[in-house]
């Protein structure tokens, strides 16, 4: 592959003029251009790049301008035919060394093809001088734009389209809110995104197709010069990335002083809005981030200071398991309670370069097993299956509905014997979450495992929800599972529960509320509504008929999009509304206050007083008080049932804390569903 960059600051006399800041800058009229204006600096065009006679078959990379720090800068990125319109797509950040550029990297080093077959998208940054700056810390401005710029302007090319082609998003990366311009989850699985219409899932939002990416699934490797500015990157922004790959690189010795700062906690503000400061604070060095260091020869001083941080941040164990990656070998150092957070060292022969054969081994044995869960503020670096694994050991099955077709995904705890009737637990994923990805964040099949019961990952259309008609094609499948559950596994009708994360919480507390014959209990996850007419008027024709409840246990992140801006249970919206709903559904009389709040960032608001009784859980180190707030309201009944729990997650934005599945169960579990529609708590 032979590309060119072309001059995106061209004055060619026929050039096209377009202006950005009060200045107008000159294309040249042969190239194809998209323009990305961020709604904050730096400001970018996406340009084709590929030189004239390189053979027409090959990748052409595509190309962003960038300005930071008052001049221009670029990146290329490449997005395999194979990406995901309807799913994350994983990224991978490429740093060449000097003396090369970005494109004669990607060539070099077999990104571009690996990234074609298999299906993910890479981003080389580099300068146009082919160096890069020599002082510690000198491009960690540069990598910051480029990684917050290319979280929402990775533009597709159509067939036929010319490489960098169609109009970028607009709001800085790294955020997942599906408002506006910033990707990811529909913020509370808000109705038009639910619906999932609107023809190509690739042209939601505005403008041409991109890629979508959400901040768990980027990564970064680089060689030389490259490494070293990743490695000072990484150490500065531990929280950017969930596993970083270097070739001979180790970041100078002034660089490790960052690690003494407070870190900055990116994903405690993940949708925007928020101003509450992390309750449990890490210093950068105290930030895990699964590392491999590749060295031509034997380490350097510089590059064994760079692997004894890493060992330091990751919490390893002092001894190292030998094994060989793609002939590779390799001395892995593990957390002995948390196998992801891991440093590995491999030594390679003295006039190696960085290769296909690495870049692909990275990929295969590293990359895509890790993530950076967003489950506390500068997320917790976690084990992923990929989907090959899923379907390898999950009972993958299918539904036909009104001509479409559903996958879902089974997991039998090794108990499991033909003519059990066992519990089950469905849940249900978020927007371009699909189950089989889903499920590794959440893993309430390991929870199923020890507390015997059946776990099941639905796969929404589009990997989408539509809670908006109790009736719909997506209910109607989850009934149909329902029931291939009972007659092919033996599922216990009356131990049905359901949980969903973001649209999929949607989902859960739509099916909870207009189905509840089909549930002993429900737990919708960081995204509630707004409901519709159709299910509003549902639940009251079934209130109509007869008193039936449903025990629901409503979890949400207390910097999530849904709470104040700091931190606390908003007194309106569609969290207070749900709040409501349930205590009316469920026959609550527990009164909640609205109290003035003076906030020091915004004018005073009113915030929620909840009135049910709340006791904490989730104790550790870091929440001595309890992670999970789990306020408890109970009916008003002759007898009380605490058939509302909702839980306010300390620290939380969208995401997950590692424990709530168990929490999620331990409810779940006191709750059967009677053949008449009655409740039996087996609570004492």
């Amino acid at each position: 592959m032979k590309v060119s960059s072309g001059n995106p600051a061209g004055g060619a006399s026929r050039g096209t003029g377009y202006e950005i800041g009060n200045r107008v800058r000159l294309l040249a009229a042969p190239l194809t251009f998209a323009i990305g204006l961020s709604l904050a600096t730096p400001a970018a065009v996406a340009l084709p790049i590929q030189a004239a006679g390189a053979d027409a078959e090959a990748p052409a990379l595509s190309r962003n301008v960038l300005t930071v720090g008052g001049r221009d800068r670029s990146y290329s990125y490449y997005i395999s035919s194979k990406y995901r319109p309807d799913a994350y797509n994983f990224v991978v950040y490429v740093l060449p060394d000097d003396g090369q550029t970005a494109e004669q990297f990607a060539e070099q080093s077999g990104w571009v093809k690996l990234a074609e077959e298999q299906g993910f998208v890479v981003v080389f940054l580099g300068n146009d001088d082919k160096k890069w700056a020599a002082n510690s810390g000198g491009e960690d401005a540069y990598v910051k734009a480029v990684y917050d710029h290319a979280t929402t302007h990775l533009t597709v090319r159509a067939p036929g389209q010319a490489a960098g082609g169609g109009r970028g998003g607009g709001a800085r990366g790294g955020g997942e809110g599906g408002g506006g311009d910033r990707v990811g989850p529909a913020p509370g699985g808000a109705a038009p995104a639910a619906r999932g219409q609107g023809g190509d899932p690739r042209m939601q939002g505005r403008g041409a197709a991109r890629a979508q990416t959400w901040v768990p699934f980027h990564y970064v490797t680089g060689a030389g010069a490259g490494a070293r500015v990743a490695q000072e990157f990484v150490l500065n922004h531990p929280g950017v990335f969930a596993a970083i790959a270097t070739l001979d690189g180790g970041a100078y010795d002034a660089a490790f002083t960052k690690g003494d700062e407070p870190a900055q906690g990116y994903f405690q503000d993940l949708r925007g809005g928020k101003n509450a400061r992390p309750v449990w604070k890490q210093l950068k060095k105290d930030v895990p981030v699964a590392a491999w260091l590749f060295t031509t020869g034997a380490p350097s001083r510089v590059e064994t200071r760079q692997v004894d941080y890493w060992k330091r941040s990751d919490a390893v164990a002092p001894a190292a398991r030998g094994t060989s990656f793609g002939g590779l070998q390799t001395a892995v150092y593990s957390n002995p309670t948390r196998a992801a957070e891991q440093v590995r060292t491999t030594v390679l022969g003295a006039s190696a370069n960085y290769d296909p054969a690495i870049a692909s081994t990275v990929w295969n044995d590293f990359f895509r097993h890790v993530a950076r869960w967003t489950s506390s503020p500068n997320g917790d670096v976690g084990p992923m299956l990929t989907e090959d694994e899923v379907n390898k050991t999950f009972d993958v099955k299918t539904a036909d509905v009104d001509g479409k077709t559903y996958k879902y995904y089974i997991k039998t705890p090794t108990s499991y014997r033909k003519g059990q009737s066992l519990p089950v637990v469905l849940s249900a994923h978020g927007a371009f979450f699909p189950a089989w990805l889903y499920l590794n964040q959440i893993r309430m099949h390991e929870v199923g495992e020890k507390e015997g019961f059946i776990t099941v990952y639905l796969n929404g259309q589009q990997n989408r929800w539509d809670f908006t008609d109790p009736d719909g094609a997506d209910a109607r499948y989850i009934k149909q599972v329902i029931d291939d559950l009972a007659t092919s596994y033996g599922a216990d009708r009356s131990r049905v529960y359901m949980q969903g994360f973001s649209l999929g919480s949607g989902m859960s507390y739509m099916m909870g509320i207009t189905h509840p014959d089909l549930f002993a209990a429900v737990s919708p996850n960081n995204g509630i509504g707004p409901m519709s007419d159709p299910v509003q008027a549902r639940v009251k024709e079934l209130k109509a008929k007869s008193d039936v409840r449903i025990p629901m246990m409503i979890v949400y992140g207390s910097v999530d999009a849904g709470g104040s801006t700091d931190a606390k249970v908003p007194a309106q919206g569609v969290l207070r509304g749900a709040i409501d709903e349930m205590k009316r559904y469920n026959g609550i009389a527990t009164v909640d206050r609205t109290v003035r709040f003076t906030s020091p960032n915004t004018a005073p608001y009113d915030v929620l007083v909840l009135g049910g009784k709340t006791v904490g859980a989730g104790i550790d180190a870091r929440y001595p008080l309890g992670r999970f707030q789990v306020t408890q309201y109970s009916s008003s009944d002759a007898k009380p049932l605490n058939l509302f729990n909702f839980v306010w997650v300390t620290d939380l934005s969208h995401g997950g804390d590692p424990r709530e599945a168990q929490l999620e169960w331990d409810y779940f579990k006191q709750w059967q569903r009677n053949p008449d529609g009655s409740l039996r708590s087996t609570a004492r």
